[in-house]
C-alpha cells in the first residue's frame, strides 16, 4: 500500500481584513511586505480623496476670481481718469484765455489755469479698487499654483516596488504637511472675500458723490449680503460641532468595550 502524503501548506496565507493582529502573525519579510500593501492602499484612498475635495474647491475659486478680475477692473477704467488731467479741458482754457486775451498779447500767471490736483476721494476710490483687484489675482495665483502641487502629489503612473513608491509618497506628504497646504487653499477664499469687501466700499465712495440713492441701494444689499455671509458661518460651524461630538462617541463605546466597562450596565445598577 501507497502511504498517502499530508497537503502541502501553501507558502501565503490569506489573512483575515477585519483582524488588525494577522499581520503580526506573519514572518517578519511577510510583515513588511503587508505594511506596505496596506499603507498603499490607505494612502491612495486618503490622497484621490484629499485632491479631489481640494481641487474642486480650487476650480470654483479660479472662476470666480476670473469673473470678479473681470468685473473690477470694468469699473477701474471708469474711475481711473479721474486722476489724471483731461486734455479736453486743457484745450478749452486755452481756447478762453485766447479770447479773453485777444486785444493783448501778455498774460498773467492769475490767467492761467492752477495744476491739476486730484480730489482725495477719488484717490481713495482708486485705491480700494486697485487693492481689491491685487487680491483677486493674488487668489488666483495662490489657486494655479496649488493646483500644481496637488498635480505633482498624484501618484498615478508610478512605477517601482511598493517600499519606495510608498518612502516617495510619505516624503511629498510631509512637505505638504510642512508648508500647510491645505490650510493656505483653506485661506484663499478668504483673501477673495476681503476683494469683495473692498471693491463695495471703492463703489459706496464712487457713487456718494454722484447719486446718493444709488449708493444706499448699494449699501442695503452690501449689508444684508454681509449679514447672510455671518450667518452662514455661524450656521455652519454649529451643524459641525454635533458632528465632531458624534464621531468621539463611538471611540469612547469602543474604549468602554475594550476596558470591559459599559455605561449601560452601570445605569441598570
Amino acid at each position: 500500500m501507497t502511504e498517502e502524503r499530508p497537503p502541502q501548506q501553501a507558502t501565503t496565507q490569506q489573512l483575515p481584513p477585519d483582524d488588525p493582529l494577522a499581520p503580526l502573525r506573519l514572518p517578519p519579510l511577510a510583515q513588511i511586505s503587508e505594511f506596505w500593501k496596506r499603507y498603499d492602499r490607505l494612502a491612495d484612498i486618503h490622497d484621490k480623496k484629499m485632491t479631489s475635495n481640494l481641487n474642486g474647491n480650487l476650480d470654483v475659486l479660479l472662476i470666480f476670481a476670473a469673473l470678479f478680475s473681470a468685473i473690477n477692473t470694468a469699473f477701474i477704467s471708469l474711475t481711473m481718469p479721474d486722476l489724471s488731467p483731461n486734455p479736453s479741458d486743457e484745450t478749452n482754457n486755452l481756447l478762453r484765455l485766447l479770447v479773453m486775451r485777444a486785444d493783448n498779447n501778455t498774460l498773467t500767471p492769475t490767467d492761467l489755469s492752477p495744476a491739476f490736483s486730484p480730489n482725495s476721494n477719488s484717490i481713495i476710490v482708486n485705491c480700494l479698487l486697485y487693492a481689491s483687484l491685487s487680491c483677486s489675482l493674488l487668489a488666483a495665483v495662490g489657486a494655479m499654483m496649488a493646483k500644481e502641487w496637488l498635480q505633482s502629489f498624484d501618484r498615478t503612473g508610478q512605477t517601482g516596488p511598493l517600499e519606495e513608491q510608498g518612502q516617495f509618497r510619505q516624503r511629498k506628504f510631509n512637505g505638504v504637511e510642512q508648508w500647510h497646504l491645505e490650510a493656505v487653499i483653506k485661506f484663499l477664499p478668504n483673501l477673495l472675500l476681503l476683494s469683495v469687501v473692498l471693491f463695495f466700499a471703492g463703489i459706496i465712495l464712487f457713487l456718494v458723490p454722484i447719486n446718493t440713492s444709488v449708493a444706499g441701494i448699494v449699501i442695503a444689499f452690501s449689508g444684508l449680503g454681509g449679514i447672510l455671509s455671518g450667518a452662514a458661518t455661524v450656521a455652519v460651524s454649529r451643524i459641525e460641532r454635533p458632528a465632531t461630538q458624534c464621531k468621539a462617541l463611538p471611540r469612547f463605546m469602543d474604549d468602554a468595550q475594550i476596558s470591559g466597562h459599559r455605561p449601560d450596565n452601570e445605569d441598570r445598577k
